[in-house]
């Protein structure tokens, strides 16, 4: 099945997306909240989150969660105490 077919939900306003698309949607129908600044330095490389600032887990017990940019194999996920992860930066916060 290719993944054009799945759908995501996009963390900000619950719209489903086609998963191909979920990341262009959010980088511009999201546009005006600005971009989350977390990354994870991982073996496997240097992630950056492209949500945007202010999103949370749906559990909520690991704190903020991150994903990487859709690659051929899916996503990286990763919550804000992973190792090598670094956190949302206070002055992105919402007030």
């Amino acid at each position: 099945m290719s993944v054009d077919f799945i759908s995501e939900l996009c963390p900000h306003c619950e719209q489903p997306q086609p998963a191909s698309e979920t990341d262009q949607h959010i980088a511009t129908v999201h546009a005006d909240i600005p971009p989350c600044t977390a990354r994870l330095n991982s073996e496997h490389g240097v992630y950056t989150c492209v949500l945007r600032a202010g999103h949370r887990s749906a559990h909520g017990e690991h704190g903020d969660y991150h994903v990487s940019a859709r690659g051929p194999v899916g996503r990286t996920i990763w919550n804000d105490n992973a190792t090598g992860a670094s956190p949302h930066h206070a002055e992105e916060q919402p007030a």
